[in-house]
């Protein structure tokens, strides 16, 4: 199975669809790499994502009115998780 690979200036990002392993590696090899499995690689995608759309997505509300209803929604849906188990 194929590798998706980006190269960037300093960092290469890499998804091994075989493995299910994200990787990122700095190019100097300072930092060396992170390896996340496919849980941890979604969670940082989400997290990537909200840090974007924070920027797109302001109100009158402050951060920290955001950041306590989105709490409360995760909340929400992992009791709803463990509620179908």
């Amino acid at each position: 199975m194929p590798k998706i690979t980006k190269e960037l200036k300093s960092f290469t990002f890499e998804y091994d669809e075989e493995r299910k392993v994200f990787t990122i590696s700095e190019a100097g090899g300072m930092l060396g790499c992170i390896e996340l499995n496919k849980v941890y690689a979604f969670a940082f995608t989400r997290f990537v994502i909200r840090i974007s759309q924070r920027n797109w997505l302001r109100s009158n509300k402050t951060i920290e009115q955001l950041i306590e209803e989105e709490i409360q929604e995760e909340d929400e849906n992992q009791l709803k998780l463990f509620e179908d188990e």
